[in-house]
């Protein structure tokens, strides 16, 4: 037994498995990039990137190592290699330090996936929001219509409502809800129609109108997704049927438990520990054209009953309570009024990159300059010696 676990070992630590790991992920980066030409960025990272076995068609028929696996296994070889069969001296102390640093890369890499979100946030001037919302995702929410004021909101995340297609349904209810929600039909995105006899809805037929699904936008965050709800009240039994789709401009609603209660099909939203008011927006264009060649926002950090007047703008985000907001973009309103526009990512690991740099170059200043000073010395000596000029 432990002849064979030091083979695997041995397998697992060895140079030959980092070299076809990394070759590995050559061919996912390279064939990740041709797939995001015609598919689109989103659709690349969750094919290539975010998978555990990729299975490819086209250009060239290929079965390769996910990235997560191929980053799994990497993680394995380095631990391996790098910290249980390497041998420990002080000669070594050098290429460990730098090992603890690579470790820690695939660290940040990790915490980025599994638990780190990224949105958007759209501000006109005077306007304050605690909360983003993200490209990619969407979720259901219900709340009690008959509130005034804030309402408690039931949520259904994304992850619940992306697999219902091909028939699959799904029905759900929480305490204090006195109905059942079942959903289907999950169509990435669609278009709300009236229906006629020249087009074959994708959903079911509900006051006239139907869901039609359109074809994906290799801009993920273009699409607009859309489904079929049903509910059933808990006593008595009554149903209704209606559509939820992504730009609708009310959400359903249904009577159950003598009140009114609303649902409404909408892009993911997540708060935010702070509340950000946007008091100016200035672009500056090119001389002579309508290109802007920079744009800055003037805000005010509300926290804490405090007020912190900030600066946005490009190439100098806002960081604070965990969040990165980058003044990304802007837009202008039906009314002509500018928005600005900030991309806000939540990442634990943000800084843990610039941390794993500092490790690995302190691992190869204590590796080579050692190797160096001895170089040195010995050319000295060299010089040193009668007969040498």
């Amino acid at each position: 037994m432990k002849a064979l676990l030091d083979r695997v070992l041995a397998v697992l630590g060895s140079y030959g498995l980092a070299c076809l790991l990394l070759l590995d992920l050559f061919l996912l980066t390279f064939f990740g990039t041709l797939h995001q030409v015609g598919a689109g960025l989103y659709d690349a990272q969750k094919l290539y990137f975010e998978s555990w076995w990729v299975v490819q068609r086209e250009p060239i028929p290929l079965v390769l190592p996910g990235g997560l696996l191929c980053m799994g296994l990497l993680a394995v070889n380095l631990f391996v290699g790098g910290f249980v069969r390497i041998q420990k001296s002080k000669r070594t102390v050098g290429i460990l330090v730098v090992h603890v640093g690579i470790a820690l890369l695939l660290a940040s890499g990790f915490v980025k996936l599994y638990h780190s979100d990224d949105g958007y946030l759209r501000l006109r001037e005077g306007q304050a929001a605690d909360e983003y919302v993200s490209y990619h995702l969407w979720e259901v929410a219900v709340w009690d219509a008959s509130q005034r004021g804030p309402v408690t909101e039931h949520l259904i995340p994304h992850e619940h409502l992306a697999d219902l297609a091909d028939g699959k349904t799904r029905t759900f209810w929480k305490a204090g809800l006195p109905f059942e929600l079942e959903l289907s039909g999950f169509l990435r995105n669609c278009e709300a129609l009236p229906k006629g006899p020249m087009w074959q809805a994708d959903s079911a037929v509900v006051g006239g109108f139907a869901l039609k699904r359109l074809e994906d936008d290799p801009e993920n965050e273009n699409n607009v997704a859309g489904l079929t709800a049903r509910f059933r009240a808990l006593e008595g039994g009554a149903t209704k049927e209606d559509l939820l789709w992504g730009f609708e401009f009310h959400p359903a609603t249904f009577d159950a438990g003598g009140k009114t209660w609303a649902v409404s099909l909408r892009k993911t939203r997540y708060p935010m520990p702070f509340t950000i008011r946007l008091e100016d927006f200035r672009k500056e264009d090119h001389p002579g054209l309508s290109m802007a060649r920079s744009f800055e926002s003037d805000v005010t950090k509300l926290a804490a009953g405090s007020e912190r007047p900030l600066r946005i703008q490009m190439n100098e985000p806002l960081r604070d309570g965990g969040l990165v907001l980058f003044q990304s973009s802007f837009a202008m309103d039906r009314d002509g009024t500018e928005v600005s526009v900030f991309s806000v990512v939540r990442n634990p690991s943000d800084h843990w990159p610039l941390y794993a740099c500092i490790v690995i170059g302190l691992g190869l200043v204590i590796a080579f300059v050692p190797k160096l000073l001895k170089f040195v010395r010995a050319q000295g000596a060299r010089r040193a010696a009668p007969g040498v000029s």
